[in-house]
């Protein structure tokens, strides 16, 4: 028993140890400042008329690191004076303002003595006390216990130290008469004078703001404290609201755990971001749901600025009470909102900057070079060279840009590009009027050429006490975005992947540029791939309105009974105008060229309006009260109804008399027109009960039951239900005896979520349609009808998902340093599928079929530490780390025998895992690859890739595929990084991804004729001469070499740097003269570099999809930005 008692105390004795170091870093340097401090000389302006020396006084301490000691009974403090001083010293100061006076001063370090100059004997006490002292002390907290890592500062001055393991701490050279600062993260701020003691014992108490810190739930908010949920929080500081985010799902990169957001997408208004929480849990969508200010939408509806914080509710007994949409997550947005009795705020936040391509394909750009690998491919085919020896001399040789191009095509089809945004607010408040009004403008140019984006915006919260019982409020916000872009940028993308270096951008006069690799006899070797002649083709104008508004209304029955009633109703407008234009390119001798199947539609005008409205009632009935100081219940009673609807028209014509004329009435030809109406309608009811005992031991119901439209009566009902509890540990005796954890809860959860989010709005109703003008063979002729063209079946019913958290949350040092951790097991089942059906059906679709299981199991963890100090002068720093592992598979599909595809769905593999043949070298030899194949009715030949033979039956077919690796990341995480010091700040963040694949064969990563692109790696294709190379032989179109095999599958596990910012708060000195709150100017860099650890992958940004092949989309940029913030 004793050694057990002695490991226990060492073991304690370590801990604390671990814990002190931690503070001794966190102290920001304090122990050396105030072994280090000199005085320096410090000059002081002071123009003050008619002022009193107490004023001077104070204006000398505010503008110094001076202090004054005296004793006012003393000093004629109320004497007036007049100063005009700029620049001196303090003593000509303090020379000129005491002379003929009976006053004088001693300066001892950073503190004024000021006394009386009376008898010698009468001044030993002043004397004594310009002496210096050694303090010492202990900082305890109310229950007597120690606490350890507190500041202790002299307040004036640099001399501070933090208190041991055992809360005791050492001042030396400390005047008598200073004032001491003790501070500690979690406690209130205590400034005691010494007045002439040496030993001071000090309690400090909790600060109730922190302990009482709100994070926004489901209807409501909770103690951050009494989370029994898995659920995590962001809130917009200066570093987020300072970055250049066009999306406000960005905002959530690299900072929360469990959660993925992927730009799939550098388009100018739409960044393709790709939001995941806790991985896919379904074959349909797999969006989580978003709620702003308690109504649903979408992050695109809302600009950045306007958000106060968003948290995530990552497990299903904090979801469930959104019920049947939230089997993926749920994403809580909070706009920001003035306070009663709140000044008057404005903020400006304007910044501009550029964008540039980042990461892309390398790809050969040197002509002659190309066409002689193009050469090496025919004659390893067997065939003869296309490019004569004579051509490729002359562009070997040849100086003129315009007839031997050697064009860079990312250098001409992308470009620089502006972005800037501005952003207004005031916010404020009187005592019945709180209001929160911002306005806001975003351009955005594409880097792509004839591509941009603008965004207008503006948002009006307001909330008025009408009397002591009645709240009402509303939202108000407004956005509207315009982009363009050209006719089909999709096939910009398309004819990139041919664009050879041998074709010119431009001609000498201007034009758009063509082939220049051309024979003897003027024949044209290639195809215009031009693919500026897309970008500029025409244009597909794009406008988008978005409106909601939201009113509330909550009556206080008692101050423990409340009902909150809430309308609201939001609508998107968007309207596409598209057209196209005949243009062509020109070689440098005139031949004119258009590009491939360059459109082939003729000209085409077209419109098409696409317009949504969801109207949404919800009242709820909240009740929370505390009996007995011991026991606290809460409990939310609610009902809603929503209302949704989509219509769409489009119009379309061709063949306008003359080019020019882009309305679609303009058009003689391909008249079609077509229009639709959806909808959906819900109605729910939903309840939660929390339950606390003594703050320590807390429980937590969630109730919600949906019915939707989209399912038959008798199945439209789904009722999921969500259970939690949580133990305070550091609350219990036996916990704060070990004097360790500020915080130490343990907490478990159970639920079921919904989802219904499929294609189509009836999928168990028999729909005739009619898909084309001329749809069948009637009397020998085509004609217009209608039939049953998909096949239903009625019983379906929701998604339901099962989750399960296990978590702890730990705090130390006063909630410094914070670890969460937790475990969860989410399992999805009747999961809605559309199945293969038999040919003999005829060309009729699918039907949905809830027959689908799915599975992810992972675990989460959150590490930050934060010792970012409120004084300027002192060194603050914060550091992050969150890391997610997410194990997914498919647990039920067809039976195990889906069919055989690139991106699986089978039974007992991930969602989406890559399948195809594993590549495992290169045939030396023809015998080699006969005898290797010697079944397989293609024979492979010596350069092909050799694929491994699962059963050894000498032949290649579907027995020999096998899982080449999973698409969706196992792993997710990101680190932040924070410092502080003297106004300026640094921001780093980093996110990254593990154990992921892409698959990467594309236009610009294989050999194909037609698409005459070859990358880097063909430089080092395999030969006789060079026979340890793992590439292919150079062969176009190789049907061998181009099956879907692991040589086009690579890791995409990458670190990146995906924000960097450095600002400049200026002190307040300067602001105050300016009549400014804050002045802060900043520097960003956004997507700056991307570590790949593994070589091979070849592609633009590797944050991307990963179910495709990561070629025709829109680039991700770098952006570098610089702005300012201004306060008044």
């Amino acid at each position: 028993m004793k050694k057990k008692d002695d490991f226990c105390r060492e073991s304690n004795h370590f801990l604390k140890s671990v814990c002190l170091a931690l503070c001794l870093i966190s102290s920001g340097g304090s122990a050396v400042y105030a072994a280090t401090l000199q005085t320096e000389q410090t000059t002081v302006t002071v123009r003050m008329n008619n002022c009193t020396i107490k004023d001077v006084f104070d204006h000398i301490e505010k503008n110094s690191e001076f202090v004054f000691v005296y004793h006012g009974a003393n000093i004629n403090l109320h004497r007036r004076v007049n100063l005009d001083v700029r620049d001196k010293s303090v003593e000509v100061i303090l020379e000129r303002l005491f002379k003929g006076t009976d006053v004088e001063y001693i300066i001892n370090n950073r503190q004024i003595i000021v006394r009386r100059n009376e008898k010698k004997e009468n001044s030993s006490l002043s004397i004594q006390q310009a002496k210096k002292i050694t303090v010492t002390g202990i900082v305890k907290d109310t229950h007597g216990e120690p606490l350890i890592g507190v500041n202790v500062l002299v307040k004036g001055s640099r001399t501070g130290t933090i208190t041991d393991m055992d809360g005791h701490f050492l001042l030396n050279e400390v005047s008598p008469n200073a004032m001491v600062s003790i501070s500690y993260i979690g406690y209130k701020t205590e400034e005691i004078a010494l007045n002439n003691r040496s030993s001071l014992t000090i309690t400090l108490t909790e600060d109730s703001e922190q302990l009482d810190e709100v994070v926004v739930v489901g209807y409501g908010t909770q103690k951050k404290v009494n989370l029994t949920g898995s659920v995590s929080s962001v809130k917009f500081d200066e570093e987020l609201a300072n970055r250049p985010i066009t999306d406000a799902s960005q905002a959530l990169s690299g900072k929360v755990s469990g959660v993925w957001i992927s730009q799939n997408s550098g388009k100018p208004g739409d960044d393709g971001a790709q939001l995941r929480i806790r991985g896919w849990g379904t074959l349909n969508n797999s969006d989580p749901l978003v709620i702003i200010d308690g109504v649903e939408g979408v992050f695109s509806q809302i600009n950045p600025s306007d958000i106060e914080s968003i948290t995530v509710l990552k497990d299903a007994a904090s979801a469930a009470i959104y019920g049947s949409k939230v089997a993926n997550g749920v994403v809580l947005v909070t706009t920001k909102m003035g306070k009663n009795n709140e000044k008057t705020h404005v903020e400006l936040n304007s910044y501009v900057g550029v964008q540039q391509l980042g990461r892309r394909f390398d790809l050969v750009t040197n002509s002659a070079e190309l066409m002689t690998m193009a050469n090496q491919a025919l004659a390893n085919g067997g065939e003869s060279p296309l490019y004569p020896e004579s051509l490729i001399s002359d562009f070997k040789n040849g100086t003129d840009p315009y007839k031997y191009p050697n064009t860079d095509w990312y250098e001409h089809v992308y470009r620089n590009a502006l972005i800037t945004g501005h952003n207004l607010s005031i916010r404020g408040g009187s005592e019945k009027l709180s209001s929160f009004l911002s306005l806001n403008y975003l351009k955005q140019e594409g880097i792509i050429t004839n591509t941009d984006a603008e965004r207008f915006g503006m948002r009006a919260n307001l909330e008025y006490k009408v009397n002591s019982w009645l709240k009402v409020g509303a939202r108000l916000n407004y956005i509207r975005r315009n982009s363009q872009e050209p006719f089909d940028l999709s096939r910009v993308f398309f004819i990139q992947s041919g664009a050879a270096p041998f074709i010119a951008p431009y001609t000498r006069d201007g034009r758009f540029g063509s082939v220049e690799a051309i024979a003897q006899d003027g024949t044209l070797l290639y195809d215009n791939r031009n693919p500026l002649i897309d970008a500029s083709n025409g244009a597909t104008k794009t406008t988008l309105d978005y409106m909601s508004l939201n009113a509330f209304a909550t009556v206080d029955f008692t101050k423990d009974l409340n009902l909150q009633v809430t309308w609201a109703s939001n609508g998107n407008w968007k309207m596409v105008d598209k057209y196209n234009e005949t243009l062509y390119g020109y070689t440098d001798s005139g031949i004119e060229t258009i590009p491939k199947n360059y459109n082939r539609d003729g000209i085409v005008l077209s419109r098409e309006q696409v317009s949504t409205m969801r109207n949404n009632f919800q009242a709820t009935l909240n009740y929370s009260k505390r009996f007995a100081d011991k026991h606290y219940v809460a409990a939310i009673l609610g009902t809603q109804l929503e209302n949704y609807s989509i219509k769409n028209v489009f119009a379309r014509r061709t063949n306008p008399p003359k080019e020019g004329l882009t309305q679609v009435d303009a058009g003689t030809e391909g008249i079609k027109g077509e229009g639709n109406f959806e909808g959906l309608r819900m109605a729910s009811y939903f309840g939660r009960l929390n339950y606390a005992f003594a703050d320590k031991y807390l429980f937590e119901m969630n109730l919600r039951a949906d019915a939707s439209s989209r399912f038959k009566r008798g199945n439209r009902w789904g009722v999921f239900p969500g259970f939690s509890a949580g133990w305070r540990l550091s609350e219990e005796a036996f916990i704060k005896n070990l004097n360790l954890f500020s915080n130490l809860k343990l907490r478990a959860s159970w639920g079921q979520l919904g989802n219904q989010t499929i294609e189509g709005y009836w999928p168990y109703l028999t729909v005739i349609s009619q898909n084309y003008d001329l749809s069948y063979n009637y009397g020998g002729s085509l004609a217009p009808g209608a039939a049953v063209t998909a096949l239903v079946d009625e019983d379906i019913t929701w998604e339901t998902t099962s989750s399960l958290d296990i978590g702890v949350d730990l705090g130390f040092l006063g909630n410094k340093l914070n670890i969460e951790a937790d475990y969860f097991n989410k399992k999805t089942t009747d999961i809605i599928v559309q199945l293969p059906i038999p040919n003999v059906l005829g060309d009729k679709t699918a039907p949905f079929e809830n027959v689908g299981e799915m599975k992810n199991n992972g675990f989460e963890l959150v590490v930050n530490y934060d010792n970012l100090e409120t004084s300027r002068d002192r060194l603050g720093f914060n550091v992050g780390l969150n890391f997610t592992y997410i194990d997914n598979k498919v647990t039920k599909f067809q039976g195990g025998n889906s069919p055989d595809q690139l991106y699986l769905i089978r039974e007992g593999y991930p969602y989406k895992a890559l399948y195809g043949y594993k590549a495992v070298g290169i045939y030396q030899s023809d015998e080699e690859a006969a005898q290797h194949m010697h079944s397989n009715g293609l024979k492979p030949e010596m350069g092909n890739l050799k694929y491994e033979d699962v059963n050894n039956d000498g032949k290649l077919d579907y027995q020999d595929k096998q899982v080449l690796g999973n698409t969706i990341p196992k792993i997710t995480y990101g680190l932040t990084a924070g410092l502080r010091y003297k106004g300026f700040d640094l921001n780093i963040l980093f996110q990254g991804l593990g154990q992921a694949n892409a698959f990467t064969k594309s236009g610009m990563t294989r050999m194909q004729y037609e698409w005459l692109t070859i990358s880097d790696k063909w430089r080092d294709a395999w030969s006789p001469e060079n026979p340890d190379s793992n590439i292919p032989m150079l062969r176009f179109d190789s049907s061998w070499d181009t099956y879907d095999s692991s040589f086009w599958v690579h890791r995409i596990d990458f670190l990146k740097l995906k924000n960097l910012q450095l600002g400049y708060a200026f002190p307040e000195w300067i602001t105050s003269k300016l009549k400014m709150q804050r002045l802060y100017v900043y520097a960003n860099a956004q997507n700056l570099f991307t570590i790949m650890w593994k070589k091979g992958y070849e592609g633009y940004d590797p944050e991307r999809n990963t179910f495709d092949s990561g070629t025709n989309y829109y680039p991700t940029p770098r952006i570098f930005t610089f702005g300012i913030n201004l306060n008044f």
